[in-house]
């Protein structure tokens, strides 16, 4: 079975980005747009906030989305929920970019409908086989949740680790982000993972090299989690509140007072913008001077800030966040383990407009040969050809 045009290939999410959803969501709903372009049957599987949509079918772009009801908080209980939409679609790929019990539903599904099963690393812990656990063990405690609701609610992470554990031993394809999750994927799972670029459409309007450097803004772009360390930036921004510098933090967090502690000790001249769709975000990397990542090394797969970024342009001042060292190895941005090294790199790229231009020219060049839609997509349909000559 050789995936040509007309191959049908359902993409299995938990959301479709257009309503919520983080990083997956967006790289999913670009691959699956470009395959669509490219004459493939595009479907894709996910739940809706909405309650008029559930079990209806719209169409986004050039591909079908198959709205569901939400799940509750045990997801594996209505997990089967995928099934219908597969049994009507019968694809010819299944193609799910998350760590989920959902894995179960779709690796069987495959098993029995010879279909190929792909599945797509995220984060750098989704690769361990006690993803859930961990992940609920890190934010709850005994103390928080009370003993009986804390074991209540671990043990459903373990039926959660349980269904996608035993969906992982269905998958034809394996994709990683990093080297850290082949690694992690080989030892934990016995998978021998490919890896798959992320990809961003090229953008449509952007400042010029000069302006952008001109007008010295300083960009934040994350939700306002504890792994993604704001903090770090707050302090940033304080301590150069002195220059002519001007620092903009994108994103939000649904504890109120959460967000309050941390912006209680920021400059005045910080400009913070709550939680914005996607597109909006967008538009403020367009007029970005630099970008500054503070997440926790060894959390995220490859951020798709960094790629917004470079399109742009712009370049990337990471906490110790390099992901196979792309930064430092191509002239990306300056990697930094502190406060004190963030404020001279940001001095450095900011000291000379000819040098900052010319730096910025070559980031936006090896950005479009590395990491736009188009060069997601060809690199999607080679590692598809793998799995398809061995099924010859």
């Amino acid at each position: 079975m050789a995936m040509r045009k007309g191959s049908s290939i359902v993409f299995a999410m938990p959301w479709h980005i257009t309503e919520r959803g983080g990083g997956a969501e967006v790289q999913a709903n670009y691959l699956s747009q470009e395959l669509a372009k490219r004459g493939f049957k595009v479907s894709y599987i996910c739940q809706t906030i909405e309650p008029n949509k559930v079990d209806t079918v719209e169409t986004i772009g050039q591909v079908s989305v198959y709205w569901l009801r939400p799940s509750g908080r045990f997801p594996w209980r209505d997990q089967n929920k995928y099934l219908a939409p597969l049994r009507e679609i019968q694809p010819d790929y299944i193609l799910q970019r998350l760590s989920s019990n959902v894995s179960y539903v779709l690796g069987n599904f495959a098993k029995k409908n010879k279909c190929q099963f792909i599945w797509v690393c995220t984060d750098n812990m989704s690769p361990f086989k006690d993803f859930h656990q961990a992940k609920f063990k890190k934010y709850f405690s005994v103390k928080k949740l009370g003993f009986l609701k804390y074991n209540v609610f671990l043990m459903n992470a373990k039926i959660m680790d349980w269904y996608r554990n035993k969906g992982m031993s269905h998958v034809d394809l394996a994709l990683h982000q990093n080297k850290t999750q082949k690694a992690l994927l080989k030892k934990e799972f016995g998978l021998d993972s490919q890896k798959l670029i992320s990809g961003h459409p090229e953008p449509q309007r952007t400042l010029e090299a000069n302006e952008r450097f001109q007008k010295k803004t300083i960009l934040w772009c994350a939700n306002f989690g504890r792994h993604k360390r704001p903090t770090m930036f707050v302090e940033l921004a304080k301590r150069l509140e002195h220059t002519d510098y001007n620092f903009i933090m994108v994103g939000g967090h649904s504890d109120k007072a959460y967000v309050a502690s941390i912006l209680k000790d920021a400059p005045n001249d910080l400009k913070t913008t709550g939680h914005l769709s996607f597109d909006d975000a967008l538009n403020y990397f367009s007029e970005a001077s630099i970008f500054v990542n503070t997440s926790a090394p060894g959390g995220d797969g490859f951020p798709n800030t960094y790629i917004q970024s470079w399109l742009r342009g712009v370049p990337v001042i990471s906490f110790g966040f390099d992901p196979d060292h792309v930064i430092a190895q191509n002239n990306l941005g300056t990697v930094v383990d502190n406060v004190d090294e963030a404020m001279i790199a940001i001095e450095r790229w900011l000291s000379s407009a000819p040098e900052y231009v010319k730096k910025s020219n070559a980031i936006v060049d090896f950005a479009k040969s590395h990491y736009t839609i188009e060069k997601l997509t060809d690199s999607f349909l080679e590692l598809i050809a793998t799995i398809d000559a061995k099924n010859l």
